[in-house]
C-alpha cells in the first residue's frame, strides 16, 4: 500500500508565483496552483523594458511582473486549454453579446453624426452679412468723399436685410440627413459657384448615393447610420488593426529626429520597392519573328522571311 502524503504547507504572505520559485519549482498552473484544470506553462513577457529616469528599475522587481506584461500577440496564440486562451475566449464572447445587442437595439439616427459640412448655412449666413457690412461701410465711406463732414450723420449700422433673403433664396440645403452643405441652384450668386438645377436635391453625386444606401440600411437594420457607428469594434480587431498600421520606435531615435527637424511618425511607411532592371527593347514586325517562329532574313521589311 501506498502512503499518502500531505502537501507541504506554503508561508502566507507572498504569491504562490514567488514561493514557486523559491523552492525551484517548474512555474505551471499544474505546479503554483495545486488542484487547478490548466496544465500548460503560464506565458510570460518576451520584450525588454527600457529603464530611464523617468522609469527607473524597481529596487525589488516582483517575479510577477514578467508575466502582467504579455504582449497581445502571444496572448492570442496562447494554447487551447490554458487560463489565457480561455480569458482571451471570454472577452470576444462579452464583446459579441455586446455587439449583437447594438444592432438589436440599433438607433434611428443620431443628429451629432455628420459625414459632410464643408459649407453650411451658418457659412452663408456670415459670407452674406459680412458683404452687406462691406457695401455699407464703402457706402458711407463714399458719401463722405463726396459729400464732406455734412455726411457724418448719414452713417448708420442698419443692414439691408431685403438683400440677405434675396441672395439666400439662391441656395439650398442638401437633402441627405447627414449632410449640412449648402449648394446654390442660381448662377449670380454671391459665392460665383456653377449653380445646380432648381429641382437639385443634393449638393453632390456622393450624397445622393449615399441617400439611397441610408434608405437601404434602415429597411435592412432598421437604422440610417451605418452599422460601424453604433457596434463598437472588439479589442482584438482594434489591436490588430493598430499592429498592421503602427511601428514602435525608441525615443533616442525620435529625439534625434526630431532635433534635425524631422518629425517621427508611428504609422508604417510603405517599403520602397526595388527598381527594375533596365532591359534592352527590341522592336519586332510580327509576333512570329518576336517568338522566333520565323527567321528575319533581310534588313528590308519587304523582303520574305524564312520560316523553320
Amino acid at each position: 500500500m501506498t502512503k499518502a502524503v500531505a502537501a507541504k504547507p506554503r508561508k502566507a504572505g507572498r504569491a504562490l508565483i514567488e514561493i514557486a520559485e523559491a523552492e525551484g519549482i517548474t512555474i505551471t498552473y499544474e505546479n503554483v496552483y495545486p488542484g487547478s484544470v490548466f496544465i500548460e506553462k503560464i506565458l510570460k513577457a518576451r520584450h525588454k523594458p527600457l529603464y530611464s529616469a523617468e522609469f527607473p528599475k524597481s529596487k525589488k522587481p516582483s517575479i510577477l511582473e514578467p508575466f502582467s506584461n504579455v504582449d497581445d500577440v502571444y496572448l492570442k496564440r496562447a494554447t487551447k486549454g490554458s487560463l489565457e486562451y480561455d480569458a482571451l475566449q471570454s472577452i470576444k464572447e462579452s464583446e459579441s453579446a455586446e455587439q449583437e445587442k447594438a444592432r438589436e437595439c440599433a438607433p434611428i439616427t443620431d443628429r451629432s453624426y455628420v459625414e459632410r459640412s464643408d459649407f453650411t448655412v451658418q457659412d452663408l449666413y456670415n459670407d452674406i452679412v459680412s458683404l452687406m457690412e462691406w457695401n455699407s461701410i464703402a457706402t458711407y465711406l463714399m458719401r463722405l468723399l463726396i459729400f464732406g463732414n455734412s455726411a457724418l450723420t448719414t452713417y448708420t449700422d442698419c443692414l439691408d436685410w431685403d438683400y440677405y433673403r434675396v441672395e439666400r433664396k439662391k441656395f439650398r440645403n442638401c437633402r441627405y440627413r447627414y449632410c449640412l452643405n449648402m449648394f446654390p441652384i442660381e448662377g449670380d450668386n454671391i459665392r460665383g459657384d456653377d449653380a445646380k438645377r432648381s429641382d437639385s436635391r443634393y449638393c453632390c453625386e456622393i450624397c445622393r448615393k449615399s441617400a439611397f444606401d441610408s434608405e437601404e440600411r434602415f429597411k435592412k437594420h432598421g437604422s440610417y447610420l451605418p452599422v460601424y457607428y453604433y457596434v463598437e469594434q472588439t479589442s482584438e480587431y482594434i489591436g490588430d488593426e493598430a499592429r498592421l498600421r503602427e511601428v514602435a520606435k525608441s525615443i533616442d531615435v525620435i529625439d534625434s529626429r526630431s532635433v534635425k527637424g524631422n518629425a517621427t511618425s508611428p504609422i508604417k511607411g510603405n517599403r520602397r520597392r526595388k527598381s527594375l532592371e533596365q532591359h534592352e527593347f527590341k522592336p519586332f514586325l510580327t509576333v512570329n519573328i518576336a517568338t522566333g517562329k520565323v527567321e528575319y532574313a533581310s534588313e528590308n521589311p519587304l523582303m520574305l522571311y524564312r520560316g523553320h
